[in-house]
């Protein structure tokens, strides 16, 4: 019987993870306008009620340039003043997440469930607090660029961290366990 290479798993998924996040990315740009509407709503309560500003509403706008909606922006508007916010990009890291836990092999149902809604969950809650710090505090980011820039690299990184922790976290944990040389794990010293 021929063994299989030992990258096969790797190609396995990476060829599935390609598929599915293609997949995704298309019908995501293409409800992105109805996500931003309202993740820009719930960033607005943010604004308004924990942040102290003032919002006369908020729009969506999408640039017919840019292909199946990727260039989507969010607008608030305050005193007869538009502040748009390009969020296409930042926003497409939940495809990108739900794309990594699909393409997992060995998850049962339950767990890929749980990590989808945990996970997802935490992506969209990011989403609406990056939104709601930027705009309170835009006069503060104009003169630190480099703070807003560091937070969105780390939302862009995110998915990834979170699909390690909630779709590997026991084999993870396992690699970093001490074992002796029989196999068994040595037991705690007495305190």
């Amino acid at each position: 019987m021929k063994r299989a290479h030992p990258f096969a798993g790797v190609v396995w998924f990476f060829a599935k993870f390609a598929v599915i996040v293609a997949v995704l990315l298309m019908g995501w740009w293409t409800i992105q306008p109805w996500y931003v509407g309202g993740i820009g709503k719930a960033a607005g309560v943010l604004i308004v009620y924990v942040g102290g500003e003032s919002l006369d509403g908020s729009a969506v706008e999408v640039d017919e340039s840019g292909v199946l909606n990727t260039r989507t922006s969010l607008v608030y508007l305050q005193s007869d003043r538009r502040y748009p916010i390009n969020v296409s990009f930042l926003i497409a890291n939940l495809p990108t997440y739900i794309a990594l836990v699909l393409a997992t092999t060995g998850l049962g149902w339950k767990r890929r469930a749980r990590a989808l809604a945990i996970g997802g969950g935490v992506l969209v809650a990011g989403h609406v607090i990056f939104l709601a710090v930027m705009f309170t505090f835009a006069r503060q980011v104009q003169s630190a660029p480099e703070v807003p820039t560091a937070f969105g690299m780390f939302l862009m990184t995110l998915p990834f961290l979170l699909w390690i922790v909630l779709a590997y976290w026991e084999k993870v944990v396992e690699l970093f366990e001490s074992v002796d040389a029989s196999g068994k794990k040595p037991e705690a010293p007495a305190p």
